[in-house]
């Protein structure tokens, strides 16, 4: 089939007006903008190349707003309608609900997910049905490929099944106790000796989470499987604290789970000595970097094997700094997006991303961010020969983002407008 737009977007040079992209058995067979008559012409829109959230955790998919801390709910501090409020708000204005959350440990908010997750623990399929709900989700937002998180063995998650999504599907894997070690290692050999029905990656939770040697060894495993590694990192100052000093409301935390060790934790550990084991892998997503000082940052940037993915939402939710990714971008960092989960962010679209930060950054070069969502999520998921731009050969992965009436001529400026939205592919008549 053929699909004609005002405006194509294939992020492989300047937007093309009034142009067609061809497809051929689900691959790009040209892009042109000749006056050939296409089997659908969707009018006043714009094709992009499909959209890829680096990070997300499909499992927190049936959660209906971001979750407010544990001790806030215990105290009532958050009432109900606040709760329909975050669910309904997605621009995520300074006097938006989701920024008048109480400043309550990031700990807190741990245990109101380990508490939904506890919920259902004994419910695989409403596990799998979350799961499905947010390929599904996704898909509507103009997301093709996902990396994503699961808690459980990804070989029993439909994550793969979902026949418009592209998955890279990382197992997790904590273990703070030295007597963890041994079985999480072994758990992790077995999920990426599995079959390739997805590809198929491993997530040392955090910092807080994984023993470092338990860290160790997984990498060893993603270098001989030459399968990809995520990991939480300097998400937030408390984890950088407990690195420092082995303190912080991370100890209270993990007493009460059971798993602290006083010396599981070298004192005077950064993020730098994690971004140094995560380096050794083929490929290594380091989630978040809210905090990454300068030398992490030029340590990242000195190794093109790691990305760093960004979810600008939730990074709102929880009040976090200024985020260093102008910086990360400037020293040639591959820099992705993410989304979270629906646990810290109102939805998973990750167009909804993209927006928010063209309007927290309307500085920002739009051909630059549109990169952000599609080329550089891509790469760093290791599936750009594939996707991430719309080019001859490659997959047809793209979206479809209907465009506001405007006599606009900047094609970028008129793709992030506050009114544009991604809409279905209407049915091509055969």
């Amino acid at each position: 089939m053929s699909l004609r737009a005002r405006w194509v977007f294939s992020g492989c040079g300047p937007p093309l007006e009034n142009a067609t992209v061809e497809i051929t058995a689900g691959r790009v067979s040209a892009i042109h903008n000749r006056c050939d008559r296409p089997s659908c012409d969707l009018g006043n829109a714009a094709i992009i190349p499909g959209l890829v959230n680096a990070h997300t955790h499909l499992e927190l998919s049936d959660v209906t707003a971001p979750l407010p801390p544990a001790s806030s709910l215990k105290k009532g501090t958050v009432p109900l309608g606040k709760i329909d409020l975050l669910r309904r708000n997605h621009s995520l204005e300074r006097d938006s609900p989701l920024f008048q959350q109480a400043a309550a440990p990031f700990t807190d908010w741990l245990k109101a997910v380990m508490a939904h997750r506890q919920n259902r623990a004994a419910n695989v399929a409403a596990d799998d049905q979350a799961v499905m709900a947010g390929l599904s989700e996704s898909a509507r937002h103009g997301t093709t490929t996902i990396g994503d998180i699961a808690a459980r063995s990804a070989s029993r998650t439909p994550a793969g099944t979902h026949s418009r999504m592209r998955t890279v599907a990382f197992l997790e894997i904590l273990g703070l106790a030295p007597e963890r070690i041994a079985p999480q290692l072994r758990r992790a050999h077995e999920y990426l000796a599995g079959d390739a029905t997805v590809i198929r990656g491993i997530s040392p939770h955090a910092p807080y989470s994984v023993h470092p040697d338990l860290l160790s060894g997984l990498t060893d495993m993603a270098v001989k499987y030459r399968a990809p590694l995520a990991m939480h990192l300097a998400e937030t100052r408390s984890e950088l604290e407990l690195l420092a000093t082995g303190g912080g409301e991370f100890v209270p935390f993990l007493q009460e789970l059971g798993v602290w060790r006083d010396d599981a934790i070298p004192r005077g550990s950064r993020p730098l000595d994690y971004l140094r084991e995560l380096a050794r892998a083929e490929r290594a997503l380091a989630i978040h970097g809210n905090y990454f000082d300068d030398e992490e940052i030029e340590f990242v940037a000195a190794h093109s094997n790691i990305s760093v993915v960004y979810c600008p939402r939730t990074h709102a939710y929880f009040q976090q700094a200024p985020h260093p990714w102008r910086k990360l971008l400037s020293r040639g960092v591959n820099l992705a997006l993410g989304t979270d989960s629906r646990a810290s962010n109102p939805d998973l679209s990750l167009f909804g991303e993209m927006q928010f930060l063209r309007k927290l950054t309307p500085d920002l070069d739009p051909a630059h961010l549109l990169q952000l969502g599609t080329s550089n999520g891509a790469r760093a998921l290791g599936v750009d020969d594939e996707t991430g731009t719309l080019a001859v050969g490659k997959s047809a992965d793209l979206a479809i983002v209907s465009l506001p009436e405007s006599n606009r001529n900047d094609p970028c400026s008129l793709l992030f407008d506050p009114a544009s939205r991604i809409v279905d592919l209407p049915p091509v008549e055969q």
